[in-house]
Formats: structure tokens, sequence, C-alpha cells
């Protein structure tokens, strides 16, 4: 393994390079930025992150999407020197552009850049940072925008998103993460732009901030940039205590009603860990047997799609997605606190959307009872070693993940996946399986059409035999005579129609 050095300087700065031994620690000076560096000296581009502590948990009541909104109109807007299309437009010859958005707990403004492009870009980026127009056009434009996104993309266009956002919801029902970073309808049409220009004086300080930098940049321009975002507020330390989800008791399913020709399925419940606690990476080799997003080798993928033919994709998660139609590996800038287990099939027959169900809670509670066998878990444990690696290419990765590592408080997270998962034993993953991983509590989430006909064959429980235009192997038969009559038992069934969601 690759050693690597975490120094944390008097600003809090953390160096990481590659091949580099030894570590030290001392403590910030109050009032001080928190900076993270990642030195690449033959790197010919920078990058650059500033990671806030003002997600959408920050929300006031009434006002979901403020910080979301706030994200766009500083990383989405004009400055008091020139307009948004004036901004863009010095920016085109440098091929750069600044980047923002609000998760549930933070928001992140990027950018990379040539080296021969530095100094221009960065008087841009901190430009738009500390001085921001903030004004009625850009407020009304961005505004737009993400209505337009929860209107027409979640409702509309992206079942995909649409079943990830709603099982959030229901997890986190009563929580600071239940509503979208984008907010809602209601929400957003209450933001006033001096709703903006106050979250942004009251969130957008040193003492919420944490600075990331990386790549070929020169020396002094790490401490040019920490004098220059001196300029926000001192702020308050603290991060905002988050109430502990509330426990999911029995089966309860909510239909999205929505004019589709498939049905999107959506089940899980909280997890009480994330990747700071030791047992998340035993969790992390049972997450890839039963499959990670985009990969094929997991048992639902297999059973379920090769082995069935029942839809497209079949995946499991120990913690939130970002951007699921888009991204093949876990994407960085989107830390939580907070996270939890999920089961996603999609895009499957209405026919068929009852005995997929079973088929997926028949693989997870098979997991649950049985374990994992040793050379199971070897073989798991290896890949998701080998591929995690994979996990960090670009220099902006290697960087939000960093930061994300210090967000939680761990070391670098690449490392420490090959670092615990070399210590496991199988023996281990199996504990945490039956410690985390059931089929007896949870919250599904089904977007589909002829909703009250789905709930009542939910309710009838009644078998589900899979009709084949193949017959499949005599293995499969079996195996379908044990889950084609699995019970799930709903506790509880809502309909919502799909114009209801993000409403309020």
């Amino acid at each position: 393994m690759t050693d690597r050095r975490f120094a944390v300087a008097p600003l809090l700065a953390v160096s990481l390079a590659l091949g580099a031994a030894a570590a030290s620690a001392q403590a910030a000076p109050a009032g001080a930025i928190e900076t993270v560096t990642l030195p690449s000296a033959g790197s010919p581009l920078v990058s650059i992150q500033l990671m806030f502590d003002a997600g959408s948990i920050h929300d006031p009541k009434g006002k979901e999407g403020l910080a979301s909104l706030t994200a766009a109109m500083v990383g989405q807007g004009g400055t008091r020197k020139r307009s948004y299309s004036e901004l863009l437009e010095s920016l085109y010859p440098m091929a750069a552009a600044i980047s923002s958005g609000a998760d549930r707990e933070v928001t992140v403004i990027s950018g990379t850049v040539t080296r021969e492009s530095l100094a221009d870009y960065t008087a841009l980026f901190t430009e738009a940072l500390l001085q921001p127009a903030f004004s009625e056009a850009d407020f009304t434009r961005n505004r737009e925008q993400a209505l337009t996104y929860l209107t027409n993309t979640l409702r509309s266009a992206d079942d995909e998103l649409l079943g990830l956002e709603a099982i959030q919801g229901e997890i986190f029902t009563g929580h600071p993460y239940s509503h979208p970073a984008a907010g809602t309808v209601e929400g957003l049409k209450s933001i006033t732009l001096d709703d903006v220009k106050r979250f942004y004086q009251e969130h957008y300080t040193r003492a919420n901030l944490m600075l990331g930098v990386a790549g070929g940049y020169p020396d002094g321009y790490v401490a040019g940039l920490q004098k220059t975002l001196a300029a926000l507020p001192a702020g308050k330390p603290g991060r905002k205590e988050l109430p502990a989800p509330r426990k999911v008791e029995g089966r309860r399913f909510v239909l999205i009603e929505k004019q589709t020709g498939s049905v999107g399925v959506h089940l899980g419940y909280p997890l009480p860990i994330n990747r700071s606690h030791p047992d998340f990476y035993p969790l992390m080799v049972a997450n890839s047997y039963l499959g990670e997003h985009r990969t094929s080798h997991g048992t639902l993928m297999q059973k379920l799609r090769e082995q069935r033919g029942l839809n497209y994709g079949d995946y499991s998660y120990i913690e939130y997605w970002p951007a699921p139609p888009v991204t093949t590996h876990p994407g960085p800038g989107v830390p939580r606190r907070q996270q939890y287990f999920s089961v996603w099939l999609r895009p499957v027959v209405p026919g068929d959307a009852q005995f997929a169900l079973r088929a997926a809670l028949h693989e997870v509670g098979r997991l649950h009872d049985e374990g994992m066998t040793k050379e199971e878990f070897e073989l798991t444990r290896d890949f998701v070693v080998s591929y995690s690696k994979l996990w960090a290419q670009s220099l902006s990765t290697r960087l939000g993940i960093l930061m994300d590592s210090k967000y939680y408080g761990m070391p670098y997270w690449i490392d420490e996946i090959e670092a615990r998962l070399s210590k496991l034993t199988v023996d281990d993953v199996n504990r945490a399986i039956r410690k985390y991983i059931h089929t007896d509590d949870y919250v599904a989430v089904m977007v589909t059409a002829n909703a009250a006909a789905l709930k009542e064959t939910l309710q009838k429980d009644a078998p589900s035999p899979k009709a084949y235009n193949t017959p499949p192997a005599e293995a499969i038969t079996a195996e379908d005579k044990k889950l084609v009559g699995l019970k799930v038992a709903p506790t509880s069934i809502e309909i919502v129609p799909v114009e209801q969601m993000f409403q309020k």
C-alpha cells in the first residue's frame, strides 16, 4: 500500500503526498480557515474546492431549497463587477467553469484550471464568492431552474432520481434530511432575494469553510488564497446537531402514481454508521456481494437480471449515492453523518414487480441468514480493494475524497478501505451482516402506473409465479418455488400522485 502523508499545519492544512511518509498534527489558531492541500508539482492542473457547512439541513422551515438556491446564486450568478454572461465570457478562454451545489450537509464551490490561467481564474473565482451581485435577474433564473428540476426532471423525466429522492424522504421522515437538497415547490416559491442574502451572510463564513487546493500550484499560492478568503465573516464554529432518524417499524410501502411503462423499486432503512465507523468496512464487502451501483457481479444482478431477465439494474447501497443515472463510482462532495441501507431495482415490467420485490428480499434475507462463505468473502474483499482505487482517478476527485475524509474525521478514505479490509475475516463480515442487514423493517417506494392495482396485489400477498419466455435452468425453477410465495406482508400502503411529490 502506498503511504500518504497527512500533515495538519497551523491553518489545519492537510498535505497528502503520494509516496511520502510520516504524520504530524497541531492545533489550528482560532478563526483560521481549515485547509486541505494535495500538491502535485508535475500536474498541469490546479483544482480548488470550497466546502461550507451550509446544506439543506440549514434550510428554515417553509424555505426548503434556500441552501441550494444560495449556492446557485454564487456559482451561477453575476458579480458586482460583471454580469453572469460576462463572467462566462471571461472564463471561456481558460476552458474553466465555477461549479456549485448543495447537498444535505454541505455546499461545495469548485473549479479546475490550468496552471497558466490560475491567477486569472482565481481572481474570478474569489470575485464570484466574495462579491456576488445577487441580482433579481439571476435570482429569478436560478429559482425557476430549481422549480423546473423538481416539477419536470424529478416528477416527469427521471424515474431513477424520483425514486432516490422519495426513498430518502420516507426513510428520514420528520428529519432534516427529509426534503430534497433542491427544496420543495412551495419552499422555493416562498424564498426571497433577501432570504438568500441573509443565508449567505450567516453560513458562508470562515468558521464554516474547508478550503481545498490540489495540483501544480506555485509556492505561496495557498497562503495568498487564504488571505483573500479572510474577507469572509468569521462566523461561529460548530456543526449543526442532527436528531436520530425515526426507527422504521414494519414494512411501509409508498406507491408513487405516475404514467410510466415500468415499475421502479427502492427499499431501505437508516444505518447507524458511516465511513468513520469500523463496521462500515465489513459492510462494504457485504454490499459488494449484493451488488454495487452499475456493477454486474453482485448476487442481486446475477439472480434478477442475468438468470431471470427481470430488468436492467439491481444494486445495493450502504450510503447515499449521488446522480445515479450518470455516475459509476461514489462521488465526493456529499458527506453525510447519517446514512442508510437500500436496494434499488429498475426498470421492472409491471406484471413482474411483486416477483422482483420478492426475489430481492429473498437474496437480502438469505445473506442475513447464511452469511458469506470464506471463498465468497475473499473474492469480494479483493475486488473491493482493487475497485476502490479506481474511484479516485482525477485530481479533483482525489481532493474531494480527501476533504470528505476530513469532514468525517478520518484518514484518506481510499487508503482506509485497503487498510481495514486487509485485516477483515469472514467472521467479521458475517457479524456485520447479522447486525445491520435484514428484511424485517423497511420502507419501500415503488414508482408505478395503476398504483391501486399494485396496492391490491401487495395486500393480497398471494404467490407470484414468474412466466418465462424461455424455460430457465432447473436450479432457477427450484429456487423460484421458494421465493414466489415469500410473505412480504406490508404493514401499510400509501398511494401518492406524482404531482404531489416535493410540493411542500
